[in-house]
């Protein structure tokens, strides 16, 4: 009997088998959506810090 702990790569083959990552179904979108949201985020906390002047 094999522990999994001392093999980690019989361990790591059972995760790619059963798919663990689902990120492939988005594509980029949440990406850029991400990049956006924070750049706009940083001018509206710069904006903030200015009075909005």
């Amino acid at each position: 009997m094999s522990n999994p702990l001392f093999t980690p790569e019989e361990l790591h083959d059972d995760l790619e088998g059963e798919g663990v990552h689902g990120s492939d179904r988005y594509g980029v979108a949440p990406g850029i959506a991400g990049i956006i949201l924070g750049l706009a985020l940083i001018v509206f906390m710069f904006a903030l810090a200015d009075g909005f002047s």
